[in-house]
């Protein structure tokens, strides 16, 4: 929950396109079907006993909260495991994955993002089912079991390990709407009313705007506008994993792209692009108090706990009537030549479990476990909306579309035309023509 994890959600549309092409070539353990990961015994150790763990670095706090994690592991699994945490820069991280990959000798588990799907196609990684089904895991009482459902990529079984979630929320600066004596979001408002009440909180020195009522934050990204086209009953592809066809064109998406475009320019009650990254230059943005509000992942609130100002969240407001959030799934990814496939597994799944109530506890990811999401540990500290915006997790939809060269389809066709949409250099039309037909053809 970092400005640094925003910053590698964006980067999912800008890594080379030749990056993702080459990983889904590697070569590897790939022949036959998936392999269903031995399921443990508690007997039979498979592979060396000191772990290898990768993951990108998420900024200090949440470096920290990993490292001290894996201490904890150490400690429970005394003279059975050891394990130790790697950290690289996002970009270099799926660079050096796709390196380990080619060289035979991948990581013995490291961090899951979209990029690992591409694994799974080349039958890089285990099918763990068996191995989650000796957990509470499978037990839809004690977890949202029917939000894994877009991790069953063979539609019966997972292929990496979840242990927590994210989602997006309205994020607003209490102090802000206090001075100006407006009342705060909550789950009744709606785009039209953060339109109507950003001007009331925006400040200016002569013609300089100074502090924005409303910054589009993650509606500047392919998954945050997609949000706003669920709301009006349809979606970018027809469906997110191995989707057949894009959606681009119609009539309801092209309206979500225009919404956003229009906030930043027709209206201009939100910062342009060139605006945005001045704001982020001299002062920060939301957590520096230059922004009232922000639409943004759930993933910042660590990093806006610094803030000097009163904040809090509510949930995504409506666009046409309905409010649907994006989700994602954060968890573990274990090869198939995995060097340490048991001490692997039980890092994975211990951290699914057992560790859930400290990672409440830690407010660095959102646990999966519900006791312990829900949990007092994990309410105490949390800016206030934060049960409130969690509530409807379950009509969530996963923000991430899985195909093998879905890479390329970011890069190469989302990342360019949405960047042009944003800085008014198309037409909401014409960029949704454009990604259309783009992506149909990299689709097929």
């Amino acid at each position: 929950m970092s400005n640094n994890t925003v910053s590698r959600r964006i980067l999912l549309g800008g890594l080379t396109a030749a990056g993702a092409a080459g990983l889904v070539g590697c070569s590897g353990n790939g022949s036959g079907g998936p392999a269903a990961a031995p399921a443990p015994t508690g007997t039979e150790l498979v592979g060396k006993t000191n772990l290898e763990i990768y993951a990108w670095t998420n900024g200090p706090t949440i470096d920290a909260n990993f490292r001290k994690r894996v201490a904890l592991f150490n400690k429970e699994f005394t003279g059975k495991y050891t394990a130790k945490i790697n950290f690289l820069p996002y970009d270099q991280y799926w660079q050096k994955v796709q390196l380990q990959y080619a060289a035979k000798k991948p990581f013995d588990i490291y961090y899951w993002d979209v990029q690992a799907y591409a694994h799974y196609k080349k039958n890089l990684v285990f099918n763990e089912q068996p191995v989650i089904d000796t957990t509470p895991m499978v037990d839809a009482n004690a977890y949202p079991t029917k939000l894994y459902d877009p991790w069953k990529f063979d539609g019966k079984n997972l292929f990496c390990v979840p242990e927590n979630i994210q989602s997006m929320a309205m994020f607003y600066n209490k102090s802000h709407f206090d001075a100006a004596g407006l009342d705060y979001p909550d789950e009744t408002w709606t785009w039209d009313k953060v339109i109507e009440t950003a001007p009331k909180l925006q400040k200016t020195t002569g013609s300089k705007v100074t502090r924005w009522g409303v910054d589009i934050g993650s509606l500047g990204i392919w998954w945050g506008i997609q949000a706003l086209s669920w709301a009006a009953g349809t979606s970018f592809v027809d469906k997110p994993l191995e989707p057949t066809k894009f959606q681009m064109t119609d009539p309801k998406v092209v309206e979500s792209m225009r919404f956003v475009q229009d906030m930043m320019w027709s209206k201009h009650i939100a910062p342009r692009p060139d605006e945005r990254a001045g704001v982020a230059q001299n002062n920060g943005g939301f957590a520096s108090g230059a922004y009232s509000m922000i639409a943004d992942g759930t993933w910042n609130i660590a990093s806006f706990q610094q803030m000097k100002d009163k904040w809090a969240m509510a949930p995504l407001p409506k666009y046409q009537g309905n409010s649907v959030a994006p989700y994602w799934l954060g968890g573990w990814v274990i090869p198939r030549q995995s060097a340490a496939l048991s001490a692997a597994q039980a890092f994975a799944t211990w951290s699914a479990t057992k560790f859930q109530p400290q990672m409440a506890k830690d407010h660095d990811w959102i646990p999966l476990q519900n006791a312990a999401r829900q949990s007092q540990d994990m309410l105490k500290g949390m800016p206030e909306g934060f049960e409130a915006a969690m509530k409807d997790l379950s009509n969530a939809r996963i923000g991430d579309i899985y195909t093998a060269n879905m890479q390329q389809i970011f890069n190469e066709v989302y990342g360019k035309n949405f960047d042009l949409l944003l800085n008014n250099k198309l037409t909401p039309e014409d960029a949704a023509q454009k990604m259309q037909d783009a992506a149909t053809k990299l689709l097929g």
